[in-house]
């Protein structure tokens, strides 16, 4: 086998194991209990990667800069008065990068 077919084999692999899930379970409702935390994941992935993008550079850790701050506080206060991500998103990058062109 060359190097590609492995590959390839493994993606198609890995694919079916992941798409199994949604194909034999599609029918079904999830549990009750399963209601709460499903709520949670996506902002954890959020902040998850936001706090991978701030405090790290380069693969070491570092204190955030200014623009950063700025950006951080501004979004954190949209999120808190409305509630919606998009709309943080929406307020953070311009204030972000109105920062960045000021300091």
């Amino acid at each position: 086998m060359t190097a590609w077919l492995v590959i390839l084999a493994i993606g198609l692999g890995s694919f079916a194991f992941r798409a199994s899930m949604f194909v034999l379970l599609s029918d079904r409702e999830l549990p009750a209990w399963t209601a709460t935390p499903m709520t949670l994941v996506a902002p954890a992935a959020i902040a998850a990667f936001v706090a991978s993008m701030v405090l790290t550079h380069e693969g070491r850790s570092r204190l955030p800069v200014a623009p950063e701050l700025v950006a951080m506080a501004a979004g954190f206060v949209v999120v808190r008065r409305t509630g919606n991500v998009m709309h943080a998103i929406m307020v953070g990058l311009p204030v972000f990068w109105v920062a960045s062109l000021v300091a």
